[in-house]
């Protein structure tokens, strides 16, 4: 199920076959004996949102990692200040995706950079992704750690095998979901939808993030929930969902379920996934 993915593939969503595993592990730990014989200061690791953070853990899970994002901050008004822009001077390897991040001002160019998504948002919330990404950051984190290597290999190995465990719990877990379809008030989770093949009715915020939907577009809503009443409304927990209470309140008290794509600082990213399925899913 898992290739070994190259540079070109990052964006892809296809699923590698599973015998490469082994391969992509392997060839990790030759490099990371070259690597041990580095030497190289204590680097301090700063990612820009919670689950590059989560992605790191799976890797090297006691790492010392900082997130720019403050909890419960909204990632698409957020802007440095320049404490923070000088202390983020101070670190040894920054971790981004700009895709997602690509609006805030103040990052530091002159610091050793990983954009994971330069080019697909909230790309960590598909499995398949993720597995293309951990092997280039595990490179990072390598170089970053020399002495940590061959922990950093180890660590690979069992990431992707944790990513793919993720994608065979959610593709058996899902059910009815896929038939029942989703009203999302932000486009979050709609390359997941896409992926694991639950039907996207509407998504209301379909221009500008944090613009109220208006009139129209609600009532369009409104009508493809009367027309599917087992339909479920998908709000981001850090965001305002009043269009969503507003179209429950139309449709016979229609489940809301708030997610949480970002997730704490320092949390893993499989718990961050389980924590998510768990409440797509919830009765």
């Amino acid at each position: 199920m898992l290739a070994s993915p190259s540079k070109s593939s990052i964006l892809k969503t296809s699923q590698p076959p599973r015998n490469s595993l082994a391969n992509i592990a392997g060839s990790w730990a030759l490099a990371c004996v070259i690597l041990l014989f580095c030497s190289s200061a204590k680097a301090e690791i700063a990612v820009t949102l919670p689950p590059l953070a989560g992605l790191v853990k799976l890797l090297l899970p006691e790492s010392d990692v900082s997130c720019l994002l403050p909890g419960n901050a909204d990632p698409h008004h957020f802007s440095l200040t320049p404490k923070r822009v000088e202390r983020l001077r101070q670190t040894e390897l920054l971790i981004r995706t700009s895709a997602d991040d690509g609006a805030w001002r103040g990052l530091p160019s002159d610091i050793e950079t990983v954009d994971v998504w330069p080019e697909m948002g909230h790309a960590w919330l598909l499995p398949t992704e993720v597995q293309h990404a951990l092997p280039r950051l595990a490179e990072a984190l390598a170089r970053a750690y020399p002495t940590k290597a061959q922990a950093i290999a180890a660590g690979l190995e069992k990431a992707l095998a944790e990513t793919e465990a993720v994608e065979h719990e959610i593709e058996s877990t899902l059910g009815s979901l896929r038939a029942r379809g989703v009203i999302m008030q932000h486009p979050s989770w709609q390359a997941f939808c896409r992926h694991f093949g639950i039907e996207v009715l509407s998504v209301l915020e379909a221009h500008r993030h944090g613009h109220e939907s208006g009139p129209r577009r609600l009532q369009e809503a409104l009508t493809q929930l009367q027309a599917r009443p087992d339909a479920v409304l998908w709000g981001d927990a850090r965001d305002n969902v009043q269009s969503l209470h507003w179209l429950a309140d139309h449709a016979q008290d229609a489940p809301i379920r708030l997610l949480d794509p970002l997730g704490a600082c320092g949390a893993i990213w499989s718990e961050l996934m389980r924590q998510n399925l768990a409440i797509m899913v919830a009765a």
